[in-house]
């Protein structure tokens, strides 16, 4: 009996240390929860490790558990019935991934880099949910601004040529950057992957990438590396003086066991996304009218 109890007591304690230490508990879902929700949701879910590129939920297929990303960005896509796939969303830490039930996924869910994510089952989940109405409108909020953020991509694309749309993407994916270098930019999708996700073709996302370099708004690096080496004229470029870009680049979800809980529309980013840039997202977001609707 003494030992059954030291080893349930161990394993709470590796289950708490995992959350303590992970990275996406200020991030998305787990950054609106408080310490003994983050602690119920560790000792009810497993972390599961996936190399770049792993399918992690095919599309068609039910899926009887949900995920939190933990680290890593996961890609959401669709495949026509003539073959076409199409990129549509990329997901990052503190996000979830959930298929309802009952159903098949509409989607595809690939790992565009090493991710992890903590999977937890549907009964488990649903268990959670139930036990504080704090939890369900944690998870209604997280949807929400899942589904706001895609709408919000593709109204961003709309009205911009190529060269414009990628230098939108760029201006987003800076003020998300975690390099520590003020500029520098690590690209974590394949050129087929970033083509499809701003609706171009390979070779027309490599020529806007080059008129870019030529135009000296960004310094091309490598394949997956570059530098913004002239803000103004990217934003110039992006047309984002047209655009409430501050709003869209870093609104993250409400902390409610920080701030209380607020309308969606009167909540700012999701905790934690635009800490450590502040000068490089001041910069991004100059010039902007912070208005709504938020992404």
């Amino acid at each position: 009996m003494g030992e059954d109890m030291q080893t349930g007591l161990t394993s709470r304690q590796a289950e708490a240390c995992r959350c303590r230490h992970c990275a996406a508990r200020n991030f998305g879902f787990c950054g609106t929860l408080d310490a003994h929700a983050l602690r119920e949701v560790s000792s009810r879910s497993s972390l599961a490790f996936y190399p770049r590129g792993t399918e992690i939920v095919l599309q068609g297929e039910p899926l009887e558990k949900i995920g939190i990303i933990a680290g890593g960005v996961i890609k959401v896509g669709t495949v026509t019935e003539g073959g076409d796939e199409h990129l549509l969303q990329i997901m990052r830490r503190g996000q979830l991934i959930h298929v309802p039930e009952n159903t098949g996924s509409l989607f595809t869910w690939e790992t565009a880099t090493d991710a992890e994510v903590c999977w937890m089952p549907r009964k488990a989940w649903d268990g959670f949910l139930e036990e504080q109405p704090s939890h369900f409108l944690s998870y209604m909020v997280t949807m929400h601004y899942q589904l706001e953020q895609m709408q919000r991509a593709a109204m961003n694309m709309r009205g911009r040529n190529t060269l414009q749309r990628l230098s939108f993407w760029l201006l987003e994916e800076l003020a998300n950057s975690e390099t520590g270098a003020p500029g520098s930019l690590h690209i974590c999708l394949s050129r087929r992957d970033l083509a499809s996700l701003l609706d171009m073709t390979a070779e027309t996302l490599c020529r806007s990438l080059r008129q870019l370099h030529d135009k000296r708004a960004i310094r091309l690096l490598a394949p997956d590396h570059l530098e913004v080496t002239d803000l103004t004229k990217l934003r110039l470029i992006a047309r984002c003086h047209e655009d409430c870009l501050g709003e869209a680049l870093a609104r993250p979800f409400p902390s409610p066991r920080r701030n209380g809980w607020h309308t969606w529309s009167e909540t700012a980013a999701p905790p934690g996304e635009s800490r450590g840039h502040s000068q490089q997202d001041a910069a991004v977001r100059s010039g902007d009218a912070l208005r709504p609707p938020r992404s």
